[in-house]
């Protein structure tokens, strides 16, 4: 996956060169790989990673960002991520500017009112279909930061 063009102006942690968009970013350092989180993976969850990787990678330019638990898409921030992979399937999230009611969430998380974790699962290859790819071209905008540009209008009193 390549880089984003603004990763530039990115701050990355003197400890674990890991970069943030915003200045010291709370964070666990640590040195992780993909091939780490892969690690003893069944060839089942294997193929949905990859897969779901390679969705990730049509919306353009992503760092990809492992950690202990969970491997993270990112533009400036991430907009995805894989936090559990088994024979049951590949657990994972998008960050939407939106509340995004949709039977196929299994949980939302709002984190402010314009970040909001939202939760699936896939079983297999099949499920990673047009509307997986709507929901992550959506989150990379917000990963871009792009939903920060426009300020929503507020009414006058």
């Amino acid at each position: 996956m390549g880089q984003p063009a603004n990763t530039a102006r990115l701050w990355h942690c003197p400890k674990c060169q890991r970069p943030f968009a915003n200045i010291h970013q709370s964070h666990s350092c640590g040195s992780y790989t993909v091939a780490d989180f892969l690690a003893n993976k069944s060839p089942k969850g294997i193929s949905l990673y990859d897969s779901f990787a390679s969705l990730v990678s049509e919306c353009g330019p992503v760092i990809t960002a492992p950690a202990k638990t969970r491997v993270g898409f990112q533009a400036r921030m991430i907009f995805a991520a894989v936090y559990r992979l088994n024979d049951q399937g590949l657990h994972a999230h998008v960050v939407l500017a939106r509340r995004l009611e949709n039977p196929r969430f299994l949980k939302i998380e709002s984190f402010s009112p314009r970040n909001h974790a939202h939760h699936f699962k896939i079983e297999s290859i099949a499920e990673l279909d047009e509307e997986v790819r709507s929901w992550l071209a959506e989150a990379y905008l917000v990963g871009k930061q792009e939903h920060l540009k426009s300020r929503p209008s507020r009414a006058k009193s």
